[in-house]
């Protein structure tokens, strides 16, 4: 079946290059072309670019917590968040920004997007936090307040 791997291809290339460009910095035409791929093809697959920045944003942010499960699985408790950011503050991590973080990345720039990408983007960041929290609890320091605890 190919139009789930085309789907997948292009999301995963967009993920990599709007984190490394920014989101104005990646045309259609030229992700699809980078991929083997007409650009009349990339509407059998989204409505528009605003869509397939929230599955790039999703995608990016779901390989940011698979960069995480093996910190937090060789991590001892009491060590887990200290391992996070020692990733996280990592040369490789500040100098490869395709495959880092996408709130850092594109933070920015979610926030002009329409209310659809904004909405996506925050859901991709409840597995981040979920694992964050779980590092919190592993290192002792309890539940993280509640936003009217701040």
């Amino acid at each position: 079946m190919r139009y789930p791997d085309s789907r997948r291809r292009i999301v995963a290339m967009a993920a990599l290059r709007f984190r490394a460009e920014g989101l104005a910095g990646v045309g259609i035409a030229n992700l699809m072309a980078d991929l083997g791929l007409t650009h009349g093809g990339f509407y059998a697959h989204f409505s528009g670019k605003d869509e397939l920045v929230a599955a790039a944003c999703g995608e990016a942010q779901r390989q940011m917590a698979e960069q995480w499960r093996p910190l937090l699985e060789n991590s001892a408790d009491g060590g887990c968040l200290a391992a996070l950011a020692d990733h996280y503050l990592s040369p490789a991590h500040r100098d490869f920004p395709d495959s880092g973080c996408a709130a850092a990345a594109l933070a920015g720039e979610i926030a002009r997007q329409d209310a659809g990408v904004r909405r996506a983007f925050a859901a991709g960041l409840g597995p981040l936090l979920a694992q964050l929290e779980d590092a919190r609890r592993r290192d002792g320091a309890g539940p993280s307040p509640g936003p009217a605890a701040a």
